[in-house]
């Protein structure tokens, strides 16, 4: 089912099916800023990441000595959730509780929210984590996947838009050098130069996602901005997450950018880990709630 949240700049519509963002129109010249779901491309929009980050070598993790499968980017993307408030009109929140066939993938009790609210030109997503379990501490990723529209996008382009580290300091950091995701959408150890103009911008092309997705993956960006040919904001993006992740498919160019604020990493190549033990995991101590920002979205 889709709800919608709006106010006086924007109108949002997200679906209860993995709590995902389907539409956001600015309402003063009535465009669409959010990707639409093209399948001759890609049909995702902005799926909600939990509680894996990333593929997992072999599809498994394990914990506590037990071998346990998870799906890449885990299993609340492809869930029902349920609406559980709409502050009227502008915020919505929606929750997803464990069941019997999510604890053969994830041995825990809990409860996840997805807060989505609006302010000005202003889209946040909020998140909260409850561990229900009474003994155990419950450790986990959760990420985010905005899919940006490219009004630019033609066939054949060379370049569509920029990519923007919006903290000027953080240009030639960011560009320094990248990891890849690749075999069975892990990471490898070998960094990669990004490619970028004269001033510090990623032009978004088929050549820069030749190699897969571009991973910043320590601390390096806080947020960017997401321009078009001309130079112009489409939509900045922000969030304290340790790990983005750039990503369109490979080696066919797209008319959508993922800006992706990840709190956790993939696996490493040819590596299975106990799932505490996944780069830049969260935990939750018994009985507790923990959460923060995943993302925020200006037009």
């Amino acid at each position: 089912m889709n709800y919608t949240i709006e106010n006086e700049d924007l109108r949002v519509v997200i679906s209860s099916l993995g709590a995902e963002v389907q539409s956001v129109v600015r309402k003063s010249d009535d465009k669409e800023l959010w990707w639409q779901g093209d399948p001759r491309f890609w049909d995702g929009r902005s799926p909600i990441l939990f509680p894996a980050c990333g593929g997992l070598w072999n599809g498994v993790y394990t914990y506590q000595g037990s071998v346990y499968q998870m799906p890449k980017h885990g299993f609340v993307k492809d869930k029902e959730w349920e609406m559980i408030e709409q502050t009227a009109p502008d915020s919505i929140t929606f929750a997803f509780h464990d069941t019997e066939q999510t604890r053969e993938l994830y041995p825990f009790r809990f409860e996840l929210r997805i807060t989505y609210q609006l302010c000005g030109l202003k889209l946040e997503c909020l998140y909260s984590v409850a561990n229900h379990e009474q003994d155990r501490l419950m450790p986990y990723q959760i990420g985010g996947h905005p899919a940006i529209a490219l009004p630019d996008f033609a066939e054949g382009a060379e370049v569509i838009g920029y990519i923007q580290p919006k903290d000027k300091s953080e240009i030639n950091a960011a560009c320094l050098s990248v990891v890849r995701a690749g075999e069975q959408g892990c990471w490898s150890r070998q960094r990669h130069a990004v490619p970028s103009t004269w001033d510090g911008l990623i032009p978004i092309s088929e050549e820069t996602f030749a190699n897969e997705a571009l991973i910043f993956d320590h601390n390096q960006i806080h947020g960017v901005n997401i321009l078009d040919l001309n130079r112009n904001i489409l939509a900045s993006i922000s969030s304290d997450a340790p790990v983005w992740l750039f990503w369109q498919q490979q080696n066919l160019l797209c008319p959508y950018i993922c800006a992706e604020p990840w709190f956790g990493l993939c696996d490493l190549q040819n590596e299975s880990v106990d799932l505490i033990e996944r780069p830049y995991t969260l935990t939750a101590a018994p009985g507790n709630v923990t959460g923060g920002t995943l993302w925020a979205a200006t037009f």
